[in-house]
């Protein structure tokens, strides 16, 4: 008898285990779907398909940071809006959690892009949004959301070290252009770990000066080229330490031809004693996918 009993209170625990495992997949479906619905009703419809999806006393706070208090007052907001747009708007957005707080009470997050044109001219918008909602008669209503933009934040130290950071990599491209081996080196920490278009392996900022200026020298008689640089994009991995990384692509004339090279540049810069310096560098030509075998 006591087995017996054992072993029901297990399958009634793996029960309610399972059943539990279920609910959380259909809950995360739930609300998936609630988004798709929600999204294209605004893209398909008005401001007036806002009272399915909205309890009667919600609060809204949009990307200006506006309050907006009851739905007749979203509503019409949202009509406001609606009226500056030259075509319907177009959304994509992912919802990115969710959390029963009760079985009638949720909150969710989510990502999303908006897409408007006003008078000619294309608006995209970046968002992470929030909302709390409600279970009424089966189905869920918005008591409270929230549409947060996204922006890039720097703190104020950053922006002078960013400054500086672009300004290493202009002295870098200027040295090499002056064919100044010593001056190049400078730019680089003394234990840099360099890697050539070819796949080199340089260790050292002495022995970087050392191969560029045999470099230079080999270079003596080579035509002018010119030389486009990409967007440098910068990421701190700690405020002493970032990632930087740039497209590069360079024309020059060979016998009659011209010649056009492209490289992508990826620095580790580093901040020793108050000066940001590259700590590693790699070069990496860009080339054409091979074709695969058999093609």
């Amino acid at each position: 008898m006591k087995t017996t009993f054992i072993s029901f209170l297990l399958l009634f625990t793996l029960s309610l285990f399972s059943q539990s495992a279920s609910a959380q997949t259909d809950n995360q479906a739930t609300f998936e779907t609630y988004l798709k619905t929600v999204y294209t009703a605004f893209e398909n419809s008005s401001g007036s398909a806002m009272h399915q999806f909205y309890a009667p006393d919600a609060t809204e706070i949009g990307p200006d940071g506006r309050i907006t208090s009851g739905l007749k007052a979203i509503e019409a907001s949202w009509l406001e809006f609606e009226k500056m747009m030259d075509i319907k708007p177009k959304f994509t957005y992912k919802l990115t959690s969710w959390r029963l707080v009760k079985p009638d009470l949720a909150i969710i997050t989510w990502d999303s892009e908006d897409e408007f044109q006003m008078q000619g001219q294309k608006i995209v918008g970046k968002n992470s949004s929030s909302a709390v909602l409600r279970k009424e008669k089966g189905n869920w209503l918005i008591e409270h959301d929230q549409l947060t933009p996204k922006m890039d934040f720097q703190m104020p130290d950053q922006q002078a070290d960013i400054a500086a950071i672009k300004a290493l990599g202009n002295e870098a491209y200027a040295a090499f252009e002056a064919r100044d081996a010593a001056r190049f080196a400078a730019c680089y920490t003394e234990d840099v770990d360099f890697i050539s278009p070819f796949g080199m392996a340089i260790k050292g900022r002495k022995a970087v000066e050392q191969v560029h200026a045999e470099l230079f020298k080999a270079w003596a008689n080579m035509p002018e080229s010119k030389v486009e640089i990409g967007k440098m994009n910068i990421r701190f991995i700690t405020p002493d330490v970032a990632v930087c990384q740039w497209g590069h692509k360079e024309t020059m004339t060979m016998n009659g031809n011209p010649v056009t090279e492209e490289s992508t540049f990826v620095n580790a810069c580093q901040k020793v004693d108050g000066k940001w310096l590259v700590a590693a560098l790699s070069l990496t030509p860009v080339r054409p996918m091979p074709q695969m075998a058999g093609n």
